[in-house]
């Protein structure tokens, strides 16, 4: 009866009884976007602005491969930006190759990109490689999940961080930086033109936490500070 389309509830209930009539016409939906105030749109719109070739990756920020933006050419599977990526390096055109970059989120370069770090910096391209890595402090895609790069449990309690741009440095890589994309600076655009430019590899990590979460950020973080307090004030003064 239903060739396309979800299974909801006024589906089943027209199912259960037997109702077969034509279902009435739905209204045209929104196309699915970026948040108004993501941090991401302003990358996606550098990166659409300067034709580069992007590997994507999954999370939410695949959304920028829809208008407006149309940043981004391939999508595969979780941490395939990184293997997409380099193998575009080394096949294309030295002109073509030249303006590929690999983009993955957080929680998916935690998830599964690392190895294709590794990759990068054991295989690296003859003329380099850039790596942006969105890190908006969570799991957003999925309903704000903590994961190792966060330094919370899945109970938001304070726990060990896997820090990026130490992991990139401790891997050998010199080009690594920190960019926190701000309506109307030009830093980022400004730090990936010189990536791009310089033939090296290289990692940008684009920081700033996601705006659907952020007051609950600023909570986890005066919990962990208030749990540390009372962690010293109950420590014992050694014996003298």
């Amino acid at each position: 009866m239903y060739r396309f389309g979800e299974f909801d509830v006024a589906r089943v209930r027209r199912l259960l009884a037997g109702d077969v009539t034509p279902e009435p016409t739905r209204p045209p939906g929104k196309p699915p976007q970026l948040c108004d105030a993501c941090s991401y749109r302003q990358v996606f719109g550098t990166l659409h602005q300067m034709q580069a070739i992007v590997a994507g990756d999954i999370g939410c920020y695949t959304l920028g491969a829809l208008a407006p933006f149309e940043a981004m050419d391939t999508c595969v599977c979780m941490g395939a930006s990184l293997g997409v990526g380099l193998g575009l390096r080394h096949v294309l055109p030295f002109e073509q190759a030249r303006r590929v970059v690999s983009i993955i989120g957080d929680s998916t370069f935690v998830h599964s990109g690392i190895s294709g770090l590794v990759e990068m910096v054991y295989n690296p391209p003859p003329g380099g490689h850039v790596l942006i890595i969105l890190d908006n402090s969570t799991t957003a895609m999925t309903g704000h999940q903590e994961h190792p790069g966060t330094g919370r449990t899945l109970e938001h309690r304070a726990t060990g961080r896997v820090v990026f741009e130490d992991l990139a440095r401790g891997l050998g890589i010199r080009e690594v930086h920190v960019v926190e994309p701000r309506l109307g600076s030009d830093e980022f655009e400004q730090v990936l033109t010189r990536c791009l430019n310089s033939g090296e590899l290289a990692v940008i990590i684009v920081r700033r936490p996601c705006i659907l979460i952020a007051k609950q950020l600023k909570e986890y973080e005066r919990q962990a500070q208030e749990a540390e307090c009372a962690c010293v004030c109950e420590t014992p003064l050694p014996a003298s």
